[in-house]
């Protein structure tokens, strides 16, 4: 009797792009997130835990801090990440911007309007749009709920 020898093709769960903004501001972390708080229908938190992001050179991690929050009737995950943070940068690519807000599972808000909204406030000096895709370090950049 012959045995017959089933395979299985495993694939890897491809990244679905996010809303990706860079925004530049001489405000610190929390202050920023009052600022969007009170401009938007948010409540952003600092999240205990830390992002590791690999560091080619060391070898080892380099570990940014962020705030979060998961709109409950949107389902819209927010993330406000510092770029600069301890004498490294979280993107390289970007060495201007001072945060990146990534808006995940975003179905509702335009990247534009969200932009546009953005650049209104007086405490922001910029505001750029950006495609996750364009940074090799986006797959990092996905967060637990």
């Amino acid at each position: 009797m012959i045995k017959k020898v089933k395979r299985y093709l495993l694939e890897e769960e491809a990244i679905e792009p996010f809303d990706f903004i860079g925004i530049c501001t001489a405000h610190s972390d929390y202050r920023l997130a009052w600022h969007l708080n009170a401009r938007f229908d948010v409540f952003f938190e600092k999240n205990p835990k830390n992002i590791e992001i690999p560091n080619k050179k060391s070898g080892g991690f380099d570990l940014f801090s962020y705030y979060s929050f998961h709109h409950p009737q949107d389902l819209i995950s927010y993330f406000l990440i510092r770029n600069k943070q301890d004498g490294r940068l979280l993107l390289s690519e970007k060495p201007s911007i001072d945060y990146f807000l990534t808006m995940q599972d975003n179905y509702i808000i335009e990247q534009s309007d969200m932009i546009e909204n953005l650049r209104k406030m007086d405490s922001i000096i910029a505001v750029f749009g950006f495609n996750s895709k364009e940074f090799a370090l986006s797959e990092y950049l996905i967060f637990e709920k």
